[in-house]
């Protein structure tokens, strides 16, 4: 299995973009926690990831009362405002699979913990590299991803976005 456990911020942004069937085209066992479905509430967004739920492409985890206790004392060097962040980092170290996450402090303390961790940046990165899409299809997306997402690291947008001009030019 190639599984990667997914949080909230990573869907909202690949919705955002238009390319979330990409995302499940990737080989990858996409997966995460019932917590993160449950802050997915604008109804089209819903709708995408439950659709992905149904075919049985993106895994949820629904977490025992157990779990949860078990989560609720898990520490760590960050405090996060609820349990959602911490359900996907845990699910994570359980499995020994990357993270995906938008989240500065969850990618923080996921490098502490020795766990690979990836954002949206490197998800576009992979759609283009698998040959998913093209480099100028990457290049829209990115500027997509830099408008609605005007937290991500925007030096790193532009170098890719580079990259693939002088790639497509070759």
């Amino acid at each position: 299995m190639n599984l990667i456990v997914t949080d909230t911020n990573v869907f909202f942004d690949i919705i955002s973009i238009g390319a979330l069937p990409e995302l499940f085209s990737l080989e990858l066992d996409i997966c995460t926690t019932d917590f993160v479905v449950k802050e997915i509430l604008e109804s089209n967004q819903k709708e995408q990831i439950e659709a992905f739920i149904r075919s049985q492409k993106l895994i949820v985890f629904c977490l025992t009362a157990s779990e949860v206790e078990e989560i609720l004392r898990f520490q760590t060097r960050r405090s996060f405002k609820g349990i959602t962040d911490k359900t996907v980092l845990w699910k994570a170290l359980k499995l020994k699979c990357p993270l995906l996450t938008g989240d500065k402090k969850l990618r923080n303390e996921a490098i502490d913990l020795n766990i690979e961790v990836h954002g949206s940046i490197w998800v576009i990165n992979e759609f283009v590299e698998k040959g998913i899409i093209t480099k100028p299809t990457g290049i829209n997306l990115l500027e997509r991803l830099k408008f609605i997402n005007v937290c991500l690291p925007h030096d790193e947008i532009d170098k890719l976005t580079k990259t693939y001009n002088i790639l497509r030019s070759l």
